[in-house]
């Protein structure tokens, strides 16, 4: 939408003049209202930011109720609903309250809402209308517009667009989805590449090669090293991961591993002491074993115990970000492991962790948390 239209700079309404159809209080109030969509947009408070436009006056002006209704899009498009999302940003093409850049993003949104709804055909149909109307297509848009074909059916059209992500993990990733590359083929290709690049990426292939060949362990290491790499969350969705499915996959592995030594479910002893056997000869699978232990087991001390090996494993493998990635929701441990004393002979990058650490929590609106890192970071100043 045209701001300018909204009496609004970069962000937000610019001044009350700008909004005639109401007094001058009454306008401050709207120029208010619009900055909180903004800033519940940027914390992703969806379901706040839809009230919030659902409780707007009824004497709201044009300009402002149409902003409400742009935000309130975009809100519902990551929520996923889907049918309502593109309604109102039908509506909104329709009516011409959008500027040339949100046009752009509207329609890319559209496209994103039949990709949720796993309607390749017609994504795709409006990926061609897009090209058309908005070229030079961004890298970020191709990248998206990719790695959804490959996602939802249509990978065969997803290689169309490969000659413009040579030499890139989605590319790869894209050959591995359409069946032009084998998941063992796409696997080689990847490690070889990832030593001479260092591209987090393939890490995401390495993932989703071992996710189709049903290996537990390989899809356990590649999401722990994708998780601890800085760049995870810059990378395409289907490159990246969370902790969540970090979890998950440590869960499929240890599993694996119960069953071959056929141990029974809820004999946390026999895990544990599994867990203690393997911690030198094989690490990853001990990390998965105590990582089950952290999730499944009744009881508190065992939890506490395997969550401290776990740990300590992670750290000894370099997976410093990995660490903290798991146990976000657990900022006092996270700060006792940063005065580790294995931390200090690389106080820079002590200080690096830390410092990202509270831009993420900062982002996740965890402003208490990132307070912590922050005054942990301050203390710590060489």
């Amino acid at each position: 939408m045209n701001l300018a239209r909204l009496g609004a700079p970069q962000h937000a309404l610019s001044s009350a003049e700008r909004l005639q159809t109401a007094s001058s209080d009454r306008a401050q109030w709207f120029t208010w209202e619009v900055l909180r969509w903004d800033l519940l947009y940027q914390l992703k408070r969806w379901p706040d930011l839809l009230q919030q436009a659902r409780d707007l006056p009824p004497d709201a002006p044009d300009a402002v109720r149409n902003y409400g209704l742009w935000r309130s899009a975009q809100a519902l498009v990551a929520l996923h609903q889907d049918d309502e999302a593109r309604e109102s940003l039908a509506r909104l093409l329709w009516q011409g309250e959008l500027d040339a850049a949100q046009s752009r993003e509207a329609r890319r949104l559209v496209i994103d809402t039949y990709f949720s709804q796993n309607r390749g055909d017609d994504a795709y149909l409006a990926i061609l209308r897009f090209q058309q109307d908005f070229q030079p297509l961004s890298q970020s848009e191709i990248g998206g517009f990719v790695q959804g074909l490959a996602l939802h059916g249509k990978a065969g059209e997803a290689t169309a667009w490969l000659p413009q992500l040579r030499d890139s993990p989605l590319a790869l990733f894209v050959g591995l989805h359409s069946g032009a590359v084998t998941p063992s083929m796409a696997a080689e290709q990847a490690l070889a590449t990832l030593k001479k690049s260092g591209d987090a990426g393939y890490w995401g292939v390495l993932a989703q090669a071992a996710a189709l060949q049903q290996d537990a362990a390989g899809q356990a290491e590649a999401q722990e090293n994708l998780l601890a790499a800085a760049q995870n969350a810059n990378l395409p969705a289907a490159l990246q991961t969370s902790a969540e499915k970090l979890w998950q996959s440590y869960h499929a592995y240890a599993l694996a591993l119960g069953n071959q030594r056929q141990l029974l479910l809820g004999d946390d002893t026999s895990w544990q002491e599994l867990a203690e056997q393997l911690e030198q000869e094989n690490p990853l699978a001990a990390r998965a074993l105590f990582a089950n232990l952290v999730r499944q087991s009744a009881d508190m001390t065992v939890r506490a115990n395997a969550e401290s090996h776990l740990t300590a494993l992670l750290m000894r493998a370099g997976l410093v970000r990995t660490v903290f990635q798991l146990f976000a929701d657990k900022p006092d441990l996270a700060l006792s492991l940063l005065d580790d004393p294995s931390w200090l002979d690389n106080s820079a990058l002590r200080r690096k962790v830390i410092f990202e650490l509270a831009v993420q929590a900062k982002d996740r609106g965890e402003y208490g948390p990132a307070t912590e890192y922050l005054l942990h970071l301050q203390e710590r100043q060489p």
